[in-house]
């Protein structure tokens, strides 16, 4: 159900458009709230922030703020006098090319998705799934490809290629599993797209008689169907879905955390995401961070090939779209929603294996390459047992050429040990987690895969700010919605989306919560000096909000609001909201 527009809106959207006629390009605008939550410890909050340029001048109260306005151009901006500001919130994780090409599909999945044109109610059990997928298949005209995201067999049941031939033969149809990480084709669309035995060989991670694609795998129909998904009027449509989407999150900074993966090169995937991310109207940056796994020339030639294209890389002169200099993504264990995350003993209870995206000895030389280099590196860690692989390699690493403050992160973080932060801790090692794993998860693999006691314990987050380790939280979209405030939501409260509490000892506090979508979340991107805090010297990104969350109780910290947020100085209304 669509709410109707904050009554904030018109206020905030007539200063966006006259201040650029009103005030000079240096002025000072002070912006005023009922609270301003810093997350500074020295400064906690304030009532009053004066920006100029882009740039915080000062933090405080309109009073403390008069020796920088008086005698300088400066106006006072009411509109939030009544709101809450936060700083700017910051997604580490997110794939803006996947979102496009995910997005404009037809949501088929376990959980409710609310997206802009209202309300996907989510699907459980095999026949209301296929129900669904005969309507979405009908509504299509002749000759139209069905694209459907969200299938996941613990709550649909498997499905094949010949299941997908009894809906149609004449219609080509691709099931994108919930994880993206798999596809399911059926015989009229492996035609269409020439994926033949002869080009595919005896892949290990492809089943053509099922018309099932996994994990690397997947690389064979992603680039046979990459022009028809990421076709320019396509494309459009789905970055401004996500742009819309991330907006209303609050959000004002993002990482591609896989920059290269849709066209196999840097600056095809560059090309495509400043389509639709660059412009004055996009209200946050969006910093590239390129996987040299899924780069053609990391195939064709290795890692020393794969960095001096990282670093070759031109920078786009833009304030909303450029790469992250020295940093680097690495793939461990495969996926987490299709239960293809390396787990250690005693494994999957039904004896199947996880998959490896990046074998070991591989993983290990790969970050050798960069760590010499000195960048940061950033691993996809899902299973346990992926994350103690993925910390063998930081030890090697460190004891071979020893660095300081190297924040190396692992993302995901899904499963792992106690024993592992402490690990983790003694490592110097950070972690960007996604919390959505255990509310869409936890009960399903509590019955199927794991077992209660470790499916209860996925994102175990509580371990890790107990043993020191600094901790952010991502969405990696579609994996999870592009809202900070939802995701801090599930690691405070620790519930399914079943209602089940789950090891209610890894909850983290609310001022926990609110760091790891902020200050918290900068850190692995080393931007904690520029973004993730209010004050002086920083960019004045901020996030506008109803309520007050560390006055809420984290109970209700999903119904909070985002209004507006400020990028670079300026304000960007929420024009338009729905129910999360």
């Amino acid at each position: 159900m669509q709410r109707p527009a904050t009554i904030l809106a018109p206020c905030v959207l007539l200063l966006a458009l006259l201040a650029p006629a009103t005030s000079a390009a240096d002025d000072i605008v002070v912006y005023t709230a009922r609270r301003i939550v810093t997350m500074e410890a020295s400064q906690p909050d304030a009532t009053a922030v004066a920006v100029r340029d882009g740039m915080i001048l000062s933090v405080g109260s309109e009073a403390s703020l008069e020796p920088w306005l008086a005698g300088q151009p400066h106006r006072f901006d009411r509109c939030f006098e009544q709101q809450v500001l936060l700083p700017g919130l910051i997604d580490n994780h997110l794939h803006p090319l996947l979102g496009a090409l995910l997005l404009p599909m037809t949501f088929i999945t376990p959980e409710d998705w609310t997206l802009p044109d209202g309300v996907h109610p989510g699907v459980d059990g095999a026949e209301a799934y296929r129900r669904r997928l005969r309507a979405a298949e009908a509504a299509l005209p002749a000759g139209a490809w069905l694209d459907t995201w969200g299938h996941h067999p613990l709550f649909h049941g498997p499905i094949t290629r010949s299941d997908l031939d009894e809906i149609s033969r004449e219609r080509p149809i691709v099931i994108w599993h919930r994880s993206f990480h798999e596809t399911v084709l059926n015989s009229k669309a492996l035609e269409l797209a020439g994926l033949t035995k002869e080009l595919i060989g005896d892949h290990p991670h492809v089943d053509l008689d099922n018309g099932h694609f996994f994990e690397t795998g997947n690389t064979f129909p992603l680039r046979a169907m990459g022009a028809r998904l990421l076709a320019p009027e396509r494309l459009g449509r789905g970055l401004s879905i996500l742009r819309e989407l991330a907006h209303q999150g609050g959000i004002t900074t993002m990482a591609d955390m896989a920059t290269g993966l849709m066209t196999g090169s840097l600056a095809g995937d560059t090309a495509l995401i400043r389509q639709g991310l660059d412009g004055d109207d996009v209200p946050f940056r969006t910093w590239l961070v390129g996987a040299p796994a899924t780069l053609q020339v990391f195939e064709k030639e290795g890692a020393a090939a794969a960095r001096q294209a990282l670093e070759s890389t031109p920078d786009t002169g833009s304030n909303r779209v450029r790469p992250l200099r020295r940093h680097v993504k690495l793939l461990a264990d495969g996926a987490f929603f299709s239960q293809l995350m390396q787990m250690g003993p005693p494994g999957y209870i039904d004896g199947h294996h996880g998959e490896w995206l990046m074998e070991p000895a591989l993983l290990e030389s790969t970050a050798r390459e960069f760590w010499n280099a000195g960048y940061t590196i950033h691993v996809h860690a899902n299973g346990d047992a992926g994350v103690a692989a993925t910390l063998d390699v930081l030890a090697t690493l460190q004891a071979e050429r020893p660095r300081p403050d190297h924040r190396f992160t692992l993302h995901h973080y899904g499963f792992s040990t106690s024993e592992q932060a402490k690990r983790l801790a003694a490592l110097g090692a950070a972690v960007s987690a996604n919390p959505n794993y255990l509310y869409v998860l936890a009960d399903r693999y509590s019955s199927h895969g794991i077992g209660p006691d470790r499916a209860s314990q996925m994102s175990r987050l509580g371990a890790l700010v107990r043993a020191g380790v600094p901790v952010s939280l991502h969405s990696d979209l579609t994996m999870a919605p592009a809202s900070p405030l939802f995701l801090a939501w599930v690691a405070t409260n620790r519930r399914s989306m079943g209602g089940t509490l789950h090891a209610p000892e890894e909850r983290l506090s609310a001022e926990q919560a609110l760091a790891s979508i902020t200050i918290d979340a900068a850190f692995p991107l080393g931007l904690e000096n520029e973004i993730g805090s209010i004050r002086a010297g920083k960019r004045a990104d901020f996030t506008v909000v109803d309520q007050d969350p560390l006055a809420t109780p984290v109970s209700q910290w999903r119904r909070l609001r985002v209004l507006a947020t400020v990028f670079d100085g300026r304000a960007y209304p929420v024009t338009t909201g729905l129910e999360p």
